[in-house]
């Protein structure tokens, strides 16, 4: 028995070994750093996105370089399903959808290769966003005159491709050898059509794109079947989109002191975008460009802080990044919602804290996009319904046009307001908001909320032979522009919280500027960074960049710790003649403050200082209440809905290999049914005639033997 155990053991690790070698000489597989898949989320009401059949699509690779490649595979392509490999400039809505509908298709592949545009050139003008983002929730929804964008069409280029419940499996590939060997070794050695366009004849190449996702329907129908399973080990099929709002006070309001009404000032931007395809929300212009303008006047107000803390006179300034807004404001939907029941800020340690809700707001400004400046200016959008109530709007418009009157511009006054998180809270109250971005209509962001909104795209990347220490300190023109805005935001903001003109002490850094915008688009191990994080978690950061994604709520996105950690670093005091374990929170402020330790900046002989920083940076929900609230409807509009399907370890694959005529399938089969017969009746004839075929010559030893 254990000879047998042997050689079973032994056969058994030879055939796995043969079969794994047979699988390498047949599949060529894209490793996961060359290809991203668009996969599936879902709102309350439908499902968008991409996913595949459970063992994936399999199509015959057509290169579409050419709209006359498109032309020929729907008119005269034989050999369908067809899995198509799209140059960049052809992936849209109106492609996508006629591939879709021909029947011949079953997947597609998109190239974008950084680096590489002459090669394989990309969009000039892409955005999967539709032309009105976030129309269904926003301050305008129901309202005749503007709805729909009615009076200005935001983004003009978005043709919605994001929210279209595509059902087929869609990648990227961003690594030149994989498209090269794609295109070279696959569809031009094996199915590149004749000069007189004659299709080829099998073998052909092939390639199965797997991108299976789980949730299904929509968010309702999939919260459900998570929600309610009896076995021990549950399944999950989506997760809530969520993370958490960041938000810091210039002022150390304490639990023994009240907050007068219209006293705090609101000064907001948002920190996510989306794309089509995981792991790609690059957000240069979206939203970099207003995180980095913000943070860069929070340390310029900062300096300055105590002439705003040491009178009662003065106004609050809370500087606010929201999260999930680019999914139907759910960062700033979380905070309206959380105002308005007083639940808003939560407790550092638990214990009561001075709230803020609407009464205590007196101004609202936000910083949107600012990188593409529209004839050079930077431009002023107000509400149209709720301006003529106000006076307070025209002053601050007023007030910033006469900071910098060669720089600031105000938009057509009977436009709505762009996108923007204000819209949360003007849905229910009347506040003086201003939103300041670099377009006076449309936008000129012609990548809005896609992949290609790239820090090259807004002249923020290294410079080709440039080492990572001289791009980090050499002042780009882009980190120029934006220290000029927020340099004017800053006066503004001074002279909107105390009342007067800003001194010389109110000067936005460019460095400072140069420096987010390096740590934030090309990478975050960047000193700025290292030097306001504890060395354990400095010694955690990625050269890469992170994902201006909102993800779902079970984890810190890394931007938002990052972001917290820069206001505490900017707002926050520094705590002197302390050493580590003892830097902790301030008994009697306890509820509004917390310590952290930071490593500090680098000294010229390698070394650095740690020292205790104090500051009220903190965290607020940004999870939607629809997911909290027993009995939601999830059509009502009222919260948003957004959900990310879940997918296996094994759900995501991309593989070529070489498939045969169907002829040769079947002459296959045939050899190999005849083969088994073949075996079958020799087997059997052996073992009839074994007794004469293997006659024994082992002598007879059954007599006993002769005496001599």
């Amino acid at each position: 028995m254990s000879n047998f155990l042997l050689i079973f053991t032994v056969f058994f690790l030879c055939s796995k070994v043969y079969c794994e070698r047979t699988k390498e000489k047949i599949y060529v597989d894209i490793t996961s750093s060359g290809r991203s898949p668009c996969f599936r989320r879902l709102n309350g009401t439908h499902q968008i996105g991409c996913t595949s059949d459970p063992k994936g699509n399999v199509g015959v690779v057509h290169y579409v370089n050419t709209s006359s490649d498109i032309d020929w595979l729907l008119e005269k392509g034989p050999h369908k399903p067809y899995a198509v490999l799209l140059s960049a400039r052809y992936f849209n809505m109106g492609t996508v959808k006629r591939l879709q509908a021909s029947g011949k298709v079953n997947g597609i592949m998109v190239i974008q290769v950084a680096g590489k545009e002459d090669k394989y050139p990309p969009a000039e003008a892409f955005s999967p966003d539709k032309s009105c983002p976030n129309q269904g929730y926003g301050l305008y929804s129901g309202n005749e005159d503007y709805e729909g964008c009615s009076k200005a069409v935001w983004n003009p280029v978005g043709q919605g491709l994001m929210f279209q419940d595509l059902s087929i499996p869609i990648f990227i590939l961003t690594q030149e050898k994989d498209v090269d060997f794609i295109i070279e070794k696959c569809y031009k050695k094996f199915n590149e059509r004749d000069s007189a366009g004659k299709a080829r004849d099998y073998p052909l190449c092939a390639v199965q794109l797997k991108d299976r996702m789980d949730g299904a329907k929509d968010s309702e129908t999939c919260t459900r079947r998570t929600n309610h399973q009896l076995n021990l080990n549950p399944d999950r099929y989506c997760d809530a989109l969520g993370d958490q709002n960041v938000y810091a006070t210039v002022k150390d309001i304490t639990n023994e002191e009240t907050r007068e009404n219209k006293s705090v000032i609101v000064v907001a931007a948002r920190m996510d975008s989306f794309s089509m395809f995981e792991d790609h929300y690059p957000s240069a212009d979206n939203h970099v460009s207003g995180i980095v303008a913000l943070l860069a006047v929070a340390e310029a107000i900062g300096k300055v802080k105590d002439k705003i803390r040491d009178s009662n006179l003065t106004k609050d300034v809370m500087f606010t990044f929201f999260q999930g807004e680019a999914f139907d404001y759910i960062g700033s939907g979380r905070m309206v919602y959380d105002m308005e029941n007083n639940l808003f800020p939560s407790s550092v340690t638990g214990k009561y804290i001075q709230k803020i809700n609407f009464r205590h707001i007196s101004h609202f400004v936000e910083v949107n996009q600012l990188a593409y400046r529209d004839e050079g200016k930077v431009w002023i959008h107000t509400d149209p319904i709720s301006r003529p109530k106000l006076p307070e709007v025209d002053k601050m418009v007023s007030d910033l046009k006469d900071i910098d009157p060669s720089l600031v511009e105000v938009a057509d006054m009977s436009l709505p307001l762009p996108p923007a998180s204000v819209q949360s809270f003007l849905k229910k109250a009347d506040l003086p908001a201003v939103v300041v971005t670099d377009h006076k209509k449309e936008y000129t962001n012609k990548f809005y909320n896609s992949r290609l909104d790239l820090a090259s795209e807004i002249k923020a990347n290294c410079e080709k032979g440039s080492n990572k220490s001289e791009c980090y300190n050499t002042v780009s023109e882009q980190a120029k522009n934006l220290t000029q805005i927020a340099d004017m935001l800053a006066k503004f903001l001074y002279k909107l919280a105390t009342g007067e003109n800003s001194t010389n002490d109110v000067v936005v850094d460019e460095n400072t500027v140069n420096h987010l915008l390096y740590c934030y688009l090309i990478s975050p191990n960047c000193e700025l960074f290292k030097q306001s994080l504890s060395k354990d978690k400095a010694d955690q950061l990625a050269d890469e960049p992170y994902q201006f994604y909102v993800g779902v709520n079970t984890q810190l996105n890394n931007y938002t710790a990052l972001t917290n950690q820069m206001l505490m670093v900017y707002l926050g005091d520094r705590v002197e003649n302390v050493i580590a374990k003892n830097c902790t929170t301030d008994t009697k402020k306890q509820a509004v403050y917390h310590e952290q330790w930071i490593q500090g900046p680098l000294n010229e002989n390698g070394t650095r200082n740690p020292y205790c920083i104090r500051g009220s940076a903190n965290f607020s929900l940004a999870i939607s209440k629809a997911f909290e609230i027993d009995g939601y409807d999830f059509k009502s509009r009222q919260f948003s809905t957004w959900t990310e399907s879940v997918w296996q370890i094994d759900a995501i694959n991309v593989r070529i290999f070489l498939i045969p005529s169907k002829k040769f399938e079947v002459a296959t089969l045939v050899v190999g049914v005849l083969i088994l017969i073949i075996s079958l009746f020799g087997g059997y004839f052996l073992n009839k005639r074994a007794s004469i075929l293997f006659e024994s010559s082992t002598p007879d030893t059954s007599q006993s033997p002769v005496s001599l």
